[in-house]
């Protein structure tokens, strides 16, 4: 009897061990690494878009939930609130969250230019001495506010003569155009949509070339970045992102036919921004330049007090991964 039971015990065993064994065998693949992703629609982010559009993202066995938000100070408010593993916005934004204790870093530009920075103004503002007792709107805390300040020093207009009033870049055309404004400073496409639906009640006044250089930067979470899973993910992300630049930059029909299907730009606008934009993918001594300018603007403006040791804003494992020549050193505190 004992060893009947004996033979029973094992034959379920067995029986078990294959209805185990045939589970996993017919069990689908492990699910792929979630990411979030905050960001602005922007053609400026093409190489994203395009990773997504030739499946870069699940070839690199990633699931990248991209949320949409009007600019990157909006997105920030998000990412703050605790949402989000990545956020792509411009400098500004990026370096002011940074250096108020926001537990981020910076992992890789995706773009820069001066080009797709517009002042878009009512056709009586012909100068800068003219926007002195104006109203001008640009997203306060944007790239935008340091474009509308250096402009305005630069031209020796006292800041405090022009009224700076804060909007999303989607509201500013319809305020222009309707008079609640009489200007704005801001990136692509807000410009080209004032154009278009104010007519020749506006004009451009000036881009942002001999002012600023605006970027669109890609950063991360502290703690994804310090937990080693984290940080893989992230450098997957990375090497997607990069073969989706090179899509972007070679493809430009398939890229301009995504781009008006997924955001509703015109061919023209998408053409616009891919004119004037320089695609970016690494940490170069020209961008440490911009943001050592950029920092000692905020000590002028009274945004910072102090120098920032831009080295400890940006985490380099991920490009220096992909290819260590993405990366050089930090220069000192600027």
């Amino acid at each position: 009897m004992f060893k009947s039971r004996m033979s029973v015990r094992r034959l379920f065993s067995a029986v078990a061990c294959a209805v185990a064994l045939q589970i996993m065998a017919n069990a689908p693949a492990s699910a792929a690494d979630k990411l979030v992703v905050l960001s602005t629609p922007s053609v400026g982010l093409d190489a994203m878009w395009m990773a997504e559009a030739r499946g870069f993202f699940k070839e690199a066995d990633l699931d990248v939930d991209i949320k949409l938000f009007p600019s990157g100070t909006t997105a920030f408010q998000t990412f703050n609130a605790g949402a989000g593993d990545i956020i792509f916005s411009g400098d500004l934004p990026a370096l002011q969250y940074w250096q108020k204790g926001g537990p981020y870093r910076v992992i890789a530009p995706a773009q820069r230019d001066y080009g797709s920075y517009i002042a878009v103004v009512k056709k009586e503002i012909k100068t800068a001495q003219d926007l002195a007792g104006k109203t001008i709107a640009t997203r306060v805390g944007s790239t935008g506010s340091w474009f509308v300040s250096e402009y305005l020093t630069k031209n020796n207009i006292d800041e405090k003569l022009v009224t700076i009033r804060n909007l999303d870049p989607p509201q500013m055309p319809v305020a222009l155009c309707q008079g609640d404004i009489d200007g704005f400073f801001i990136w692509l496409p807000a410009p080209t949509k004032a154009l278009e639906i104010c007519g020749d009640k506006v004009h451009i006044l000036t881009n942002a070339e001999g002012y600023v250089r605006g970027y669109n930067v890609a950063g991360a979470r502290k703690d994804v970045l310090d937990d080693p899973q984290g940080a893989d993910k992230v450098t997957r992300f990375l090497r997607a992102i990069r073969k989706g630049m090179d899509v972007a930059a070679s493809e430009e029909a398939e890229t301009t036919a995504y781009l008006v299907k997924k955001f509703g730009y015109t061919e023209s606008e998408v053409k616009t921004f891919r004119d004037v934009m320089e695609r970016v993918f690494k940490i170069d001594q020209t961008f440490f330049d911009d943001f050592c300018s950029e920092n000692k603007w905020q000590q002028r403006a009274g945004l910072w007090k102090e120098p920032s040791d831009l080295g400890q804003w940006v985490w380099t494992d991920g490009l220096k991964a992909i290819d260590p020549t993405l990366v050089v050193a930090a220069p000192p505190p600027c």
